[in-house]
């Protein structure tokens, strides 16, 4: 059992290192012709980069706030540059 409360609602990603009140648009990469997919397709692979590049930079205290380990943090950092 967590001391942590649960998160009933929609965990958005940032968009912005300089501004994390900005929140990032939820994309879908299905439908449209193929220019909009791959730049749908482009503006997730982009939300993803600048909400790890904001993970990046947290202190261990503010990890500790949103409910990340250190390792956790660590994990989806390392993950793959353009693939993940």
């Amino acid at each position: 059992m967590s001391i942590m409360p649960q998160i009933k609602g929609e965990i958005v990603p940032i968009a912005s290192v300089s501004d994390p009140r900005v929140i990032a648009p939820r994309v879908t990469t299905t439908g449209g012709t193929w220019l909009e997919r791959l730049w749908n397709g482009f503006i997730e692979w982009h939300s993803k980069r600048e909400g790890r590049r904001a993970l990046r930079e947290l202190t261990a205290d503010q990890l500790k706030d949103i409910g990340m380990s250190q390792s956790d943090a660590a994990r989806e950092v390392g993950k793959s540059f353009f693939w993940d």
